[in-house]
């Protein structure tokens, strides 16, 4: 997974919710992490990477080819990709397994015989076959994002972009969650992920970038950064969060 960003900035207002970040990450990156403190730009730059955002300056590319700026061009590149996000983003009135179908027939163009049976597969390999018939509101908090997640699998997507994909859960849940996580990465899937769980970006994660107000404070592998970060905010960031 080859990914740059050339001087990448997204500004909302007076806000530089991305503020002129240069990375360029080679083929040995399989996982990234994105972490550092809260609103320090983790999500929006996610979200630019995936191309669901366009940027106010700068570039991205993927693979080594650029992102495009225009809607109809960057709906296709959505459509290779996954996403995963804070909220479950669940279709309240339809059952788990429809949710999965859903989007592989209206999206992606497959038969509804097609799709019911992809979405069989995915959603056995998530362990979720008891939970099928069920609605959202009638499933815990990690179940729904283990549907959402199955969901964002369903397609067998080039990468995978997780936004905090935890952050809504309990301890218990959450555990749930990181371990089918876990298995992804171990499997070879791409991803990016936004997190908090510093635990699990040290563990899974090749590649570590360290944003705080829009920048990129550090960026290494995950056995440099966690180990011997090079500046102050980081090295502090780590000894407060990883203390307990």
């Amino acid at each position: 997974m080859r990914i740059e960003t050339l001087n990448l900035s997204k500004i909302y207002g007076a806000t530089k919710a991305v503020d002129d970040v240069s990375v360029s990450l080679g083929d040995e990156v399989q996982v990234l992490a994105l972490i550092g403190p809260s609103g320090g730009g983790k999500s929006t730059f996610l979200r630019l990477l995936g191309g669901l955002e366009v940027p106010t300056a700068g570039a991205v590319k993927i693979d080594g080819s650029p992102l495009p700026r225009d809607e109809d061009a960057l709906r296709e590149v959505r459509r290779k990709n996954g996403f995963l996000f804070q909220s479950f983003n669940l279709f309240p009135h339809l059952t788990a397994l429809e949710n999965i179908v859903l989007p592989l027939v209206e999206v992606y163009g497959r038969s509804r015989a097609e799709a019911t049976g992809r979405a069989g597969e995915v959603v056995e390999r998530f362990r979720l076959t008891d939970h099928v018939k069920k609605q959202p509101g009638q499933l815990s908090g990690g179940q729904q994002q283990r549907i959402a997640l199955a969901r964002a699998m369903a397609h067998d997507p080039a990468l995978l972009l997780l936004d905090e994909p935890t952050s809504a859960l309990d301890p218990e849940m959450k555990a749930e969650v990181l371990d089918l996580i876990a298995e992804l990465c171990e499997s070879g899937q791409q991803i990016v992920l936004s997190t908090h769980e510093m635990g699990f970006a040290k563990r899974s994660a090749d590649h570590v970038v360290f944003l705080a107000e829009g920048k990129c404070v550090e960026d290494a592998s995950s056995a440099t950064l966690f180990e011997n970060p090079e500046t102050a905010m980081v090295s502090a960031f780590l000894q407060k969060v990883m203390k307990w």
